[in-house]
């Protein structure tokens, strides 16, 4: 599927929850809700993948490659001293 078909697709499915009555159940309207947020999470999780949206950096230590660009995460044992301008 294409991104514009899933944005198509999500843009019809808020519009179609956005127009049901309202119902006179509290659990039937908390269960149309929980089906409606878990169908969007779905179709945001394939909308990010058909765009290309990389996975967010773990920081766990280790070396790793988003496209051409090249991270590496390291732990240091202290924090580096600021330095001050010397006064002239």
């Amino acid at each position: 599927m294409s991104a514009q078909a899933i944005a198509t697709e999500m843009r019809a499915e808020l519009r179609q929850f956005r127009r049901r009555t309202r119902y006179g159940d509290q659990a039937q309207w908390l269960e149309a809700k929980d089906s409606h947020c878990a169908m969007m999470e779905r179709l945001l999780a394939d909308l990010m993948r058909a765009i290309g949206t990389p996975a967010l950096l773990s920081m766990a230590p280790g070396h790793r490659t988003l496209g051409r660009r090249s991270v590496q995460v390291v732990i240091r044992d202290r924090v580096p001293a600021k330095r001050t301008a010397a006064r002239a």
